[in-house]
């Protein structure tokens, strides 16, 4: 069986999928890497899917155990506290809220020095170039270099996650000799499941690509409130401005429309195979992408623990099929 794993984007939200693969990897037994033949992510889904196949010393990649006390350690350096969504009008045009040298410190940290190509299983991110309006991806493992080429984990991470007016785009020259301006994935894909389904469907047979024995596509979101509209508007930047509070409704089925039809085409295909993984934040949670206030990622923490009780007899159920049983 071909077993896929794809994680959403979401900013600070993204220790709700780490903290539902740490307990996966206890009950299987094994690493992240190890359960899955693809590894997918959006924005801070791309930084963990990177992480979770990077080769660290030796080869071994992180379990999404390590990459709990990794990934938020520096959560308030990389979103210092003062800043809120709000702030976004408030920035001249062109102009991003935070610096993206607080990012990239901590993302070469993590992942070094490491090529796409090195990584430990087949994985993909997400990216948009504004100077082309194009929807791409990076590729590695085993995967087919996409036009991007075999870049350092570490920029196709940051490319993932600089969200526009958050973070400044990332200049990159690709392998054909044309200048992108690389912007979070999430424009294009906050949900990267079909990519990683289609992506997977490439794969050779040697990678588990063998159709006879089907397809498991797990795909992690990053927590929902029930009130956001996506990832630039959301009911905190809304709720000052009374024709946008109006147009609510409108926005979010233009965000979040294009998400469920998605989701449904993959459940009529894939059935019971298609798993999605979605968190309901607690109250007094926010589920802006970038408050990393102790307090909010407090309720991010504790949002996390009760999805995994919620789905506990997945939880149980996936280990046992991850491991071949």
């Amino acid at each position: 069986m071909l077993r896929i794993l794809s994680i959403d984007g979401g900013g600070v939200r993204g220790i709700i999928p780490i903290i539902w693969l740490a307990h996966l990897e206890k009950r299987a037994g094994r690493r992240t890497a190890d359960l899955f033949d693809l590894i997918v992510g959006t924005s801070v889904g791309g930084m963990i899917a990177l992480a979770l196949t990077c080769p660290r010393g030796g080869g071994v990649p992180y379990s999404a155990k390590e990459l709990r006390n990794l990934n938020f350690s520096n959560a308030k350096s990389i979103f210092p506290r003062g800043h809120s969504a709000q702030d976004l009008s408030a920035l001249p045009p062109g102009a991003s809220m935070y610096p993206a040298r607080p990012l990239q410190r901590f993302l070469e940290e993590v992942l070094g020095d490491a090529k796409l190509s090195e990584a430990t299983v087949p994985v993909a991110v997400t990216t948009c170039d504004l100077s082309s309006t194009q929807a791409l991806h990076f590729a590695g493992g085993g995967l087919d270099q996409s036009r991007l080429g075999d870049a350092p984990m570490a920029l196709a991470a940051r490319a993932t996650g600089s969200l526009p007016r958050f973070f400044p785009a990332v200049t990159y020259t690709d392998p054909g000799g044309q200048t992108r301006e690389l912007v979070d994935g999430g424009l294009a894909a906050d949900d990267p499941a079909l990519v990683a389904y289609t992506l997977g469907l490439s794969l050779p047979r040697d990678n588990g690509g063998d159709d006879d024995d089907g397809v498991l596509l797990v795909s992690l979101g990053t927590g929902t409130s029930g009130t956001s509209i996506g990832l630039l508007l959301n009911a905190e930047q809304t709720r000052n401005t009374s024709d946008l509070q109006a147009l609510e409704e409108d926005f979010a089925m233009v965000f979040g429309g294009p998400g469920q039809l998605m989701r449904e085409g993959l459940r009529r295909i894939l059935d019971t195979n298609y798993v999605r993984i979605q968190a309901r934040l607690l109250p007094g949670t926010n589920h802006a992408s970038n408050d990393a206030r102790t307090k909010n990622i407090l309720g991010l923490l504790a949002s996390a623990e009760r999805s995994v009780l919620d789905t506990s007899a997945e939880l149980h159920r996936l280990a046992g099929v991850l491991q071949g049983k």
